[in-house]
C-alpha cells in the first residue's frame, strides 16, 4: 500500500517523459521560491539585520540591494537548476559573451531611442516643450550615473530570470509535452507569464495594470524571438534607467490633455517605440521576426 501511495505521489509530482518536477509546479513554484524568497525574505531580511539603506533613498543602498537579491537568486538557482528543471546554468539566457553584451546594448539603447521619440511626439502635438539642457549631477559621475546602471540592471536580469525565462519556459514546455505545437505553446506561455509579472508588482489600478502588460508582453516576445534574454533585459533596465538620462539632458515644460496627458504619465507609449525599433532590427538581421520553437523544447539532463 506504501509503494502504491508512493507511486501515486510520483506521478503528480514527477513527469512521465523525463524525471524533472512537473513544468505545472515549476510554473506555480517560481514565484515564492526564485522571487519572493530570495528577495523579500533573504535580501529583506538581511538588509534590516545589516541595517542597508533601503533602494529609493541611496543609490548605493539601492545597488547593494540589487546586488545581494541577484545574488541569492544564483545560489537557488543553481538548487532549481539541478534538482527540479534539470539543466546547466547556462541554460537560463544570461551569459558574459561578446554577442549577449551587443544584444543587451541593442534592447537598452532602442528604449532610450524609444523614449526621445516619445518625447518628441508629444512635443509635435502640441502641449509641451522639450529642450536639451545637459545639467551636471550635484554627486559625482559615477554615483549618478554607473550605480543606477548596474542596479537596474541587476534588478532587470533577477525579474526577465524569473518571470520570461523560468517562468514563461517551463509554461511553454509543459504545454508542448501536452501534445500543443511549439510555437503556439510559447505564444499561449506569453500571458502565463505576463500575469505572474502583473502580480509580482502588486499593481490594480487599470493604467498601471495595462503598463505592465505591455511592458511584460514586450519583455515574453522579446524572449520568443531570441531566446534568450539578452535584449530583454537591455530593454527592461533601459526603461527603468532611462528617466535617469532623460531628466539630465532634456527638460519638458508644459503637460498634455485628455487621454494622451493620462497615458503620458506612464512609461509603455516609449516601450512600444522600442519595440518596433526592436522588431526592424530583427528583422533586417534574421529576414523575419522570428518565434523561437526550442523555447518549448526541453534540452537538459
Amino acid at each position: 500500500m506504501l509503494g502504491g501511495v508512493k507511486a501515486g505521489l510520483r506521478r503528480i509530482v514527477r513527469g512521465r517523459d523525463d524525471t524533472r518536477v512537473r513544468a505545472t509546479w515549476r510554473v506555480l513554484l517560481a514565484m515564492p521560491v526564485l522571487w519572493t524568497f530570495t528577495g523579500g525574505v533573504l535580501t529583506g531580511n538581511l538588509q534590516s539585520t545589516v541595517g542597508i539603506i533601503p533602494s529609493g533613498q541611496d543609490p548605493g543602498g539601492g545597488l547593494a540591494q540589487s546586488l545581494l537579491h541577484a545574488g541569492f537568486l544564483l545560489v537557488v538557482l543553481a538548487g532549481w537548476a539541478r534538482y527540479l528543471d534539470r539543466r546547466p546554468l547556462s541554460a537560463y539566457g544570461v551569459s558574459s559573451s561578446l554577442p549577449w553584451i551587443r544584444d543587451f546594448f541593442v534592447g537598452f539603447t532602442a528604449v532610450l531611442v524609444g523614449s526621445f521619440v516619445w518625447l518628441g511626439i508629444t512635443a509635435a502635438v502640441g502641449g509641451t516643450s522639450v529642450s536639451v539642457s545637459p545639467s551636471l549631477p550635484t554627486e559625482s559621475v559615477v554615483v549618478a550615473f554607473a550605480l543606477p546602471f548596474v542596479t537596474f540592471a541587476l534588478h532587470a536580469a533577477v525579474q526577465q530570470v524569473v518571470f520570461f525565462r523560468v517562468i514563461l519556459g517551463n509554461a511553454a514546455e509543459g504545454l508542448h509535452s501536452r501534445g500543443v505545437d511549439a510555437e503556439r505553446a510559447a505564444l499561449v506561455a506569453v500571458p502565463v507569464a505576463v500575469l505572474f509579472f502583473i502580480a509580482m508588482h502588486g499593481e490594480t489600478t487599470t493604467l498601471r495594470v495595462l503598463d505592465l502588460t505591455v511592458a511584460g508582453g514586450i519583455f515574453a516576445l522579446l524572449y520568443l524571438h531570441t531566446g534568450e534574454l539578452a535584449v530583454g533585459i537591455g530593454a527592461h533596465s533601459g526603461g527603468l534607467y532611462g528617466g535617469v538620462v532623460v531628466s539630465s539632458v532634456v527638460q519638458v515644460t508644459g503637460s498634455l490633455s485628455g487621454a494622451l496627458g493620462t497615458v503620458d504619465a506612464y512609461g509603455f507609449p516609449a516601450m512600444v517605440v522600442a519595440y518596433a525599433v526592436l522588431a526592424t532590427w530583427l528583422l533586417w538581421r534574421h529576414g523575419e521576426i522570428p518565434v523561437r520553437r526550442d523555447v518549448a523544447r526541453w534540452s537538459g539532463s
